[in-house]
């Protein structure tokens, strides 16, 4: 905006441009009328938002689910977002500090490269070269069935690098899909103790199936709360659950599988399709033993071909 300086001694000279009035003592200010004649031209303003550039990793995130959507459509289920990864404890964390100053507060960490696989069996392969598995790579089986379930370690299973944190609680999340025009197979999920010689069976486990079963290696299984996901959950023998929430059954052909292993109580918790706040509760008392030489890793077993898996978190919580 041009102005007119007019001092208090000299004649006024040509008339003001407009938007512009005198003042006293000769000073000018602006006539904030034109702003609302330029409204229309300004792409600042609230009805008219300027655009703005979308930032690269925002377009690479957009480029890599769009590679993937024609594969979501094939399998029945749209992209898994974030939001279910994240424990809802989380969000309530800045609550508890200001609310209780006296609370134990929790302290939560994710091991460094948590979600990796240190070892897996000859059917299986990751598919870590793709800039979408980079942080999370992705365990597939692209060779051949299994036909015995109970021999699907080690040939059909892949063990996480980092072990889980005697004393703590550690928090598991599991993403796993299925080849909608495959047979179906079972596939199963939880922790287990690795021994000496990998060609020898899983000595200590407790293991989820998609097809509801739990069970336990090494030790007793009881039920301590049956959460709203897990109504017909039901002993079986002392080291076998049946009707705990089935997964890779159906549409969809992608499952998110949550995990709570409580070393401190030998307790592990189950939930479907995101963190809850009343999952499926089991007792497994052999989980609080101690062994520093053979601790307790996340494994999978993908016994049929077109199953993926892959670690979406690992967290390990302690009360402070």
């Amino acid at each position: 905006l041009a102005q007119v300086q007019v001092g208090p001694s000299l004649k006024t000279g040509p008339k003001a441009p407009r938007g512009l009035e005198m003042a006293r003592g000769g000073a000018t200010k602006t006539d904030w009328t034109l702003h609302v004649h330029m409204a229309a031209h300004d792409r600042t303003d609230v009805l008219r938002p300027r655009r703005l550039l979308m930032p690269r990793s925002l377009a690479q995130q957009r480029r890599v689910e769009s590679s993937r959507c024609a594969r979501e459509v094939l399998r029945g289920a749209a992209p898994l977002h974030g939001g279910a990864v994240h424990h809802f404890e989380e969000q309530r964390r800045a609550r508890w500090l200001l609310s209780d100053t006296e609370a134990c507060v929790p302290l939560t960490t994710r091991p460094n490269r948590g979600l990796h696989w240190q070892a897996v069996g000859g059917a299986l392969c990751v598919l870590g070269e793709h800039p979408a598995y980079r942080l999370s790579p992705a365990v597939a089986n692209a060779s051949w069935d299994c036909t015995d379930l109970r021999s699907a370690f080690p040939e059909f299973s892949a063990v996480g690098v980092r072990p889980l944190q005697h004393g703590l609680v550690n928090r598991l999340v599991f993403e796993l899909r299925a080849d909608p025009l495959a047979k179906p197979h079972i596939a199963q999920l939880g922790v287990a103790r690795l021994s000496d010689d990998p060609t020898l069976p899983l000595s200590h486990a407790v293991l989820w199936s998609s097809a509801g079963d739990v069970t336990a290696k090494g030790g007793q299984l009881d039920v301590v709360s049956l959460g709203w996901q897990g109504a017909g959950l039901t002993p079986r023998l002392e080291d076998w659950c049946s009707g705990a929430p089935t997964w890779l059954d159906g549409e969809p052909f992608v499952a998110r599988l949550m995990l709570e292993v409580d070393l401190c109580a030998g307790q592990i918790s189950l939930s479907l399709g995101g963190w809850s706040d009343q999952p499926v509760v089991l007792s497994a008392p052999f989980l609080k033993e101690e062994d520093a030489e053979y601790p307790w890793y996340p494994v999978v077993a993908l016994t049929g071909v077109g199953h993926e898996a892959r670690l979406l978190d690992f967290q390990v919580r302690n009360d402070v």
